[in-house]
């Protein structure tokens, strides 16, 4: 069975993002979070930078997000996701990244472990995000949540690597809703 693998970068829509590190502007490629977390959970890094591409966008506008003054919480624990995170916003090191996976208090769809619910906090304000409903099939999170056979983790694999695809090829404003 073929390994799978992303589309070539020249397909990949809107791959950047700046946020404002102490007055200097740090530049951030969807592949620099690949560098970082390796492709394990290929979707979750690509949900996690079109996560922050729509959080910036709701929360500083006008200019660059300030990097070391966001804050996360979520009920989602993947790790492509916290590692896209730590990488842009040093969150997680410097303790302004919570996860709770018992959180249901939204209108979030299941995700394969908690909820898809991502609330962003940068200085006075905050946004809460959620994929649109049925970016995670219920195959998908079905998938995830089996007992892997060897077939199984070479389906979740693929299923990981074809969410990427899926993100990857589209923009932030059509992939991921405001929920408050």
């Amino acid at each position: 069975m073929p390994t799978p693998a992303l589309i070539p970068v020249e397909q990949w829509l809107v791959p950047h993002l700046e946020v404002d590190d102490a007055g200097a502007r740090l530049a951030f490629h969807i592949q620099d979070v690949f560098n970082y977390h390796g492709y394990d959970a290929a979707g979750g890094v690509v949900l996690g930078f079109r996560l922050l591409q729509k959080a910036i966008t709701c929360l500083s506008s006008e200019r660059p997000l300030q990097r070391r003054a966001l804050h996360v919480f979520t009920a989602f624990p993947g790790l492509g996701f916290r590692d896209c995170v730590e990488l842009i916003t040093r969150a997680v090191t410097e303790n302004r990244f919570t996860v709770d996976t018992q959180f249901t208090q939204t209108q979030a769809q299941e995700g394969v472990q908690g909820r898809l619910h991502f609330a962003f906090s940068h200085l006075e304000k905050t946004v809460v995000l959620s994929p649109i409903h049925g970016a995670l099939s219920a195959d998908f999170i079905a998938l995830g949540r089996a007992n892997f056979s060897l077939q199984q983790q070479q389906d979740w694999r693929n299923a990981k690597f074809a969410l990427a695809n899926t993100l990857l090829t589209a923009h932030p404003d059509d992939v991921i809703r405001v929920l408050a």
